[in-house]
């Protein structure tokens, strides 16, 4: 898929749905698009046979027709040096169906960050396994990108913590019944 301000994508086929986060610096620094207000895009794509990919919401809450997704939203904005290193953390909690993401210049400290809601959009993706990407591209105004260091961590569901808690329960109850025993047994001897 082509997009105009992020240039030729590649977006892998899938049976369901799927998100496409993307923190595109160029928003504020070159486009200068009417109604971007961030450097943040965030599509729903719809690809299941591989060969014919759809970008969702269309046309563009944020920037109309022409454009697909929110494209060019969130706060704050900044324009990397060369050599620069990014910071990059994007969450999503199913619980809410918000996602939330973050860009730091680590050498600069500026910073541009996102909230979307995505009810009413897309549908929380059933638990399980799930798949996901991580990947820097050069565009024709943009530098030689390249990812250096991914660090992923699952968010622990309450519900899981509260079905192990009997269990931890009953074996703590087991210890010390048998310090118990073990003590009033070397009374006795």
């Amino acid at each position: 898929m082509y997009s105009a301000v992020s240039g030729l994508l590649i977006l892998p086929q899938s049976s369901n749905e799927y998100l496409v986060i993307e923190w595109d610096p160029w928003w504020q620094t070159g486009a200068f698009y009417n109604g971007a207000s961030g450097q943040w895009n965030v599509w729903i794509v719809s690809n299941p046979n591989g060969s014919q990919a759809t970008v969702n919401p269309t046309p563009s809450p944020t920037l109309g027709r022409g454009y697909h997704g929110w494209d060019g939203i969130g706060s704050g904005y900044f324009s990397p040096g060369s050599g620069d290193y990014i910071y990059i953390k994007v969450t999503y909690d199913p619980s809410t169906n918000t996602l939330t993401g973050i860009a730091i210049d680590l050498n600069t400290s500026e910073e541009a960050n996102f909230t979307l809601n995505l009810n009413g959009y897309y549908n929380p993706p059933p638990k399980g396994v799930n798949v996901f990407g991580i990947g820097a591209a050069t565009g024709g105004n943009m530098a030689n990108w390249g990812v250096l260091y991914v660090n992923y961590q699952p968010v622990i569901h309450s519900q899981r913590i509260g079905s192990v808690l009997p269990y931890l329960l009953i074996a703590v109850i087991l210890v010390v019944v048998i310090i118990t025993v073990i003590i009033l047994n070397k009374r006795r001897k």
